[in-house]
């Protein structure tokens, strides 16, 4: 198990995520990392989860127990509203949004163009070719109309993190670490479990819904935490130190 933290991350944010790791080691989720970023996806995981388990296979005239592909898991931690809504916006009603304000800022431009005359920025002599200027201070409608555009293409592309997790099949569970100021339960990601913090452990107070996916799959995943687990001999020493336990012999005692 290992985990790492970026300087801008909040104290409050690389907590929830230690309890995150505590919680899956207790719940046989014994590989785990943080900051796990999956293959040509461009999405970064808070903590990424592997539970081993194994299976029963026969040879000759009894039954052996062997290795089989383990179960994976998936926790975001969100540590206030805006930061859970930000990342649970929906890119159906993010795309229909976007056209409606497209349709409208291109009327917008027709009636600048008739009106003000002076968003033509002459650099051409020929009118097809001219630039405008749009943006110049004083069209109050236009430019509420692009900001909103601008905000929702951002989360268009980076923040829609929920929705690209289990549409791209990242795991078999997902789980959404928060406290229950943060969200209603309503606003829950479709199929995401709920872990509330409780002292200094979690609560589970909404099941996630299995999602199978392929051996392939959960194989890489487990590659790439183990890629991200792999630390230089002063790692175990600060996952210690964040799970405020001892190290013996190279793990937390």
């Amino acid at each position: 198990m290992s985990t790492t933290s970026r300087r801008s991350e909040s104290e409050a944010h690389l907590a929830l995520k230690r309890v995150a790791l505590k919680w899956a080691q207790e719940n046989g989720f014994t590989i785990a990392a943080t900051e796990v970023t999956l293959p040509n996806r461009g999405v970064r995981m808070d903590v990424a989860a592997y539970r081993p388990q194994r299976m029963k296979k026969q040879k000759g005239t009894r039954m052996i127990s062997c290795a089989a592909v383990g179960v994976t898991a998936v926790f975001e931690c969100k540590v206030s509203t805006p930061d859970f809504r930000r990342d649970a916006r929906s890119i159906a009603a993010t795309t229909e949004r976007l056209q409606i304000l497209h349709a409208k800022k291109l009327k917008l431009e027709d009636e600048l163009m008739i009106h003000f005359p002076s968003i033509r920025n002459g650099d051409s002599l020929f009118q097809e070719f001219e630039t405008l200027n749009f943006e110049r201070p004083g069209y109050e409608r236009y430019e509420k109309v692009v900001c909103e555009i601008r905000q929702l293409s951002s989360h268009l592309h980076e923040n829609t993190k929920f929705e690209k997790l289990t549409k791209y099949g990242s795991a078999n569970l997902f789980y959404l670490v928060a406290d229950a100021d943060v969200l209603a339960p309503h606003e829950m990601p479709a199929g995401w479990g709920w872990l509330c913090p409780v002292g200094d452990s979690l609560e589970l107070v909404t099941k996630p819904i299995w999602h199978d996916v392929d051996e392939d799959q959960r194989l890489e995943f487990l590659h790439r935490i183990a890629m991200k687990a792999t630390r230089p001999a002063w790692a175990p020493k600060v996952l210690c130190g964040l799970l405020g336990k001892d190290v013996q012999n190279g793990r937390c005692q």
